[in-house]
């Protein structure tokens, strides 16, 4: 299951601790603004997108996980009780 806001705070961690790694990654992108724009945006556009069927797929499988959960929790529960009668 992906942790979307723990990974952020990683790459934030990663970016603020190594300044020289951020500045060029902006620097790239400004040049890359630059010089070709409409790729640029693009290609930003297709991240975006990535990250949003990552995260959909995501909240897929933590309801269909909890779901199993439960449904277990519901046979668990009425095994018990046929084992008590």
């Amino acid at each position: 299951m992906f942790d979307f806001e723990r990974y952020a705070s990683q790459v934030i961690a990663f970016f603020t601790g190594n300044i020289f790694i951020a500045i060029g990654a902006v620097v790239i992108l400004i040049f890359l603004f630059y010089k070709k724009p409409s790729e640029t945006i693009k290609f930003l556009g297709f991240c975006f997108l990535i990250v949003a069927v990552l995260y959909i797929m995501a909240l897929l499988t933590e309801s269909g996980s909890q779901g199993v959960l439960q449904k277990k929790g519901v046979t668990t529960k009425s095994e018990k009780e046929l084992m008590q009668q």
